[in-house]
């Protein structure tokens, strides 16, 4: 299972090394505490006697590598986070405030069917700019392929063009529900080969440390897809693949996930070579790793002005036209008795 109902600790790792250097017996599969990479590093290493320290050196290393792209990502997005809210929370401090102040009805004015249209508009920017900036933000610590990475970009355009059309043909209501349900839809939208990609570096370690415990190839093949369900029927198929002499069609299932591609290539060769592979998959999960820790960092780098264009697209005139409408409305009347 890969879901735990504690919070992961750092120190609980940190404590499970040190136990390691001790040399006293931890069996961290037990710890709920731990992180559930960690737990399955360890349950894995114990259940085929692999060595225990550097596996789990490993797990804290992509442990690390993540928290890294999730700090970049937070520093990168601060600034742009704080502002989004202030202006999604600028229209129920502001109007109320403002009437106050001016001795108006300001909320008097979204019971008109001018101010009923204002509101349907400013809270559909609202939603469209905030949905945005939540699927930027998440979308940065996915990993990408070239072939999927378009996928959430494109359904967002189709709700909102959707969106659109219904305003158009159904009235504001309408289109603003088709189109807030498409963008949320999107931003929940993860492709299959992202998934993979994921899960595949951590089966790459988990096999490499089932072969140093003594196991062949297809069995520690079939030890990682027992430990990841997300890629076990691939997993699986790679290891009857390598019994039966052709992994390479192991990539098929999964199109787009270079990283499946990249473990069948190796154990591929290691199978027609002869050659251990123990330390081959090791680099391989450092590779892709790093080249993952890399692609976050350089979407990272780009969020700051990819978060603009929701901002001021969207948020910025979705404040400025809720704000806005009820005190031109009360000028207007007072000017005009």
């Amino acid at each position: 299972m890969r879901s735990v109902t504690t919070t992961p600790t750092p120190d609980a790792a940190a404590r499970l090394r040190l136990r390691i250097a001790a040399g006293q017996d931890a069996d961290g599969s037990a710890d709920p505490a731990l992180p559930p990479r960690l737990q399955r590093t360890v349950r894995v290493a114990r259940a085929v006697g692999a060595p225990l320290a550097p596996a789990v050196d490993a797990a804290m290393e992509a442990q690390d590598d993540r928290r890294q792209a999730e700090r970049a990502v937070a520093v990168a997005s601060s600034q742009t986070r704080v502002v989004a809210g202030g202006l999604l929370l600028a229209p129920l401090v502001l109007v109320p405030g403002l009437g106050r102040l001016l001795g108006a009805d300001l909320l008097g004015f979204y019971l008109t069917a001018t101010g009923a249209t204002v509101l349907v508009v400013g809270l559909g920017l609202l939603s469209i700019g905030g949905l945005a900036v939540v699927w930027l933000l998440r979308r940065v610590t996915r990993r990408r392929s070239p072939r999927t990475s378009r996928r959430p970009a494109t359904w967002s355009m189709v709700a909102i063009g959707s969106g659109a059309v219904a305003w158009s043909a159904l009235g504001a209501w309408a289109g603003l529900a088709l189109t807030t349900f498409g963008v949320v839809v999107a931003s929940r939208s993860r492709p299959a080969a992202d998934e993979v990609d994921a899960d595949i570096e951590e089966a790459v370690e988990l096999t490499a440390i089932a072969l140093l415990g003594g196991l062949p190839v297809a069995a520690a093949v079939r030890v990682a897809a027992a430990e990841l369900p997300g890629v076990a029927v691939a997993l699986r198929q790679l290891a009857f693949d390598l019994e039966m002499g052709a992994p390479q069609r192991v990539a098929e299932p999964v199109p787009g996930s270079p990283a499946l591609a990249q473990l069948a290539e190796l154990l591929a060769t290691a199978h027609d070579v002869g050659a251990p592979v123990a330390p081959a998959l090791r680099r391989l999960a450092s590779q892709l790793r790093a080249d993952d820790l890399a692609q976050v960092l350089a979407a990272a780098e780009r969020l700051p002005a990819q978060l603009t264009f929701p901002t001021a697209l969207c948020l910025l005139p979705g404040t400025v036209l809720l704000v806005g409408a009820p005190i031109v409305q009360a000028g207007l009347a007072a000017a005009g008795t």
